[in-house]
């Protein structure tokens, strides 16, 4: 489905997040059968607008996220039936790179921060690392830090 991603002709690597939890299969059959009531619900009754909700559903279901950190930024592409749209973030715009363990043997977050948004993406512990090295060859002034489960207060209420 995915036919050219914008950050394919760029040079350097490439990093992808990986999912944290994948949608179980029951969710996905359950969310299609969801949809088709929706839109049969909103034909058949005085409520049209739930056809409309069925069918914008329908279309969150077909889309495609993708995301990388790339020499350029975090670059995301949605791909959807009807549109597509890109986000990004240069190394310029982004202040902080954040990175939390969260317990996982094999994944750690990291945060990726601006003025007003910030986006936590998984990555694998040597991929984060070399994700903190570019982010500080790119933009000297981004702060990079890493946060311990002794300071977050997440953790702390889970283990009480």
């Amino acid at each position: 489905m995915i036919e050219h991603l914008p950050w394919e002709s760029v040079e350097g690597p490439k990093y992808y997040p990986k999912e944290l939890t994948p949608r179980k299969k029951w969710v996905t059959a359950g969310s299609w059968l969801m949809s088709g009531f929706l839109i049969l619900g909103g034909l058949v009754t005085q409520y049209h607008v739930a056809a409309v909700f069925g069918l914008l559903y329908l279309l969150a279901l077909m889309m495609v996220k993708t995301t990388a950190v790339t020499s350029r930024g975090v670059e995301i592409y949605y791909q959807m039936k009807i549109t597509t749209h890109y986000d990004f973030q240069s190394w310029d715009e982004i202040r902080a790179v954040t990175r939390e363990d969260r317990g996982r043997p094999d994944l750690v977050a990291l945060y990726f921060a601006n003025d007003i948004k910030s986006k936590r993406l998984f990555f694998t512990k040597s991929d984060a690392k070399k994700i903190m090295e570019l982010a500080k060859e790119r933009n000297p002034s981004i702060k990079v830090g890493d946060i311990s489960e002794k300071t977050n207060p997440a953790a702390k209420r889970k283990k009480a």
